[in-house]
């Protein structure tokens, strides 16, 4: 299987390669206990070989198809372990990115929205001076009218003027 192939491989894939490389290891290992316990029986198949150096010979290259197997099966562990990793810092990495654009936008939201407001809240001061303004230039009116209308009536149900209603006319007068 290619490295290319090897990536396009999810998850459920990848372990279910290390779970057949792990029985597959253990078949090895059941060979190599077989014929562990052969030798130590002296039963190995000295009859078949017909000599005990032809008998080590084929006991070697069992044991040499199971070293050979056990360092398949960690290679194959080491590689996927490695991608594994690569795979979770590119998606570390991605995540920090997204959280970084993320909080980006929302200070940019929150600086549109705090100068919205502050433009709301200008406009609504502005409204309520003039609103203010109109409300007072109206009560002096009034006022001003008032007094007019009550000072034509003092004027005329006065008999005659005391010193304090002297002085509040020529109020009235310089005004």
């Amino acid at each position: 299987m290619t490295e290319k192939e090897l990536r396009k491989l999810n998850r459920k894939d990848l372990l279910q390669m290390l779970i057949d490389q792990s029985q597959e290891v253990e078949v090895l290992q059941n060979k190599l206990d077989e014929a562990q316990a052969a030798l130590e029986n002296r039963t190995i198949a000295i009859d078949q070989a017909g000599s005990i150096a032809e008998a080590a010979l084929q006991l070697s290259g069992i044991f040499q198809a199971s070293q050979d197997a056990s360092q398949q099966y960690l290679d194959n562990i080491r590689q996927l372990s490695q991608r594994q990793e690569e795979i979770c810092a590119r998606m570390e990495e991605e995540s920090r990115e997204k959280a970084k654009n993320i909080i980006e936008e929302a200070e940019r939201f929150r600086v549109d929205t705090e100068r919205e407001t502050q433009a709301k809240c200008a406009e609504m001061l502005r409204n309520a001076e003039e609103q203010s303004k109109a409300y007072w230039d109206e009560v002096s009116y009034r006022l001003e009218k008032f007094y007019e209308e009550h000072s034509a009536l003092r004027k005329l149900l006065s008999i005659s003027p005391t010193a304090e209603e002297g002085s509040i006319e020529k109020h009235e007068e310089e005004r």
